[in-house]
């Protein structure tokens, strides 16, 4: 064999098990739901995976178009919720009060909000600085739910709980998530391109903006594994 078929043999293997690698790669993608970037430059193949929970769907089951990929055109993971008790335990969906809603598909906790004037109470507001020093802070030392690891949800984990599906007024499954204002709800995620500011959620539409961390919106504490 001469020294240009080994070379070729060799790089037809290497594409031969690079192409494996890539397959195995994108099928562990979807059935463990990583998120993947692939990218090659410079005669370079690059790989970047980040594991997260599952990503529950939008909701979203109005066809817009006849073309295929529309949320409306999937079943992954329903939005799914249980209602729990004061002391985190499950109750029926029949229950007409609860503490707290787990999203049986993340596995997050979320806090249920009252309109009994205390701290739970679907009219108080903070800016972003009070709502982890004040109420987060006061959820934690009075151990809300047993609990002490309550915390402003992420930008990606409050935008899961908005329902597409719902439209508007509020965005969101009112069933397990009453009293919730059609309005801006902060995140734990500071805006990367302006450090005083931090993104919300508008549970009016379920649109994504940011805000300066001054003013003053709603809050909604949860607990579990940051994403």
């Amino acid at each position: 064999m001469t020294r240009l078929e080994r070379l070729i043999e060799s790089r037809v293997k290497w594409m031969v098990n690079f192409m494996a690698a890539s397959v195995a790669v994108w099928m562990m993608a979807g059935l463990l739901g990583l998120g993947l970037f692939l990218g090659h430059g410079g005669g370079s193949v690059a790989f970047a995976v980040s594991v997260t929970r599952p990503i529950p769907d939008t909701g979203q089951t109005i066809i817009f178009s006849d073309t295929f990929g529309e949320d409306s055109d999937y079943t992954i993971n329903p939005p799914s919720y249980t209602k729990l008790d004061a002391q985190g335990k499950p109750l029926p969906d029949s229950a007409t009060s609860w503490s707290m809603i787990k999203d049986n598909v993340t596995g997050l906790i979320w806090e249920n909000k009252t309109d009994d004037g205390l701290i739970h109470d679907k009219d108080n507001t903070y800016s972003w600085i009070d709502a982890h020093t004040i109420f987060i802070a006061r959820l934690n030392n009075e151990k809300f739910g047993g609990f002490s690891d309550w915390r402003l949800p992420t930008i990606k984990e409050l935008s899961m709980i908005v329902d597409r599906g719902a439209c508007s007024n509020p965005a969101i499954n009112q069933k397990y998530f009453p009293n919730t204002m059609s309005s801006l709800y902060w995140s734990s995620t500071t805006y990367a391109g302006l450090t005083d500011s931090a993104w919300c959620v508008n549970f009016g539409y379920g649109s994504v903006y940011y805000y300066y961390k001054s003013y003053s919106y709603y809050v909604r504490a949860v607990r579990g594994g940051q994403d």
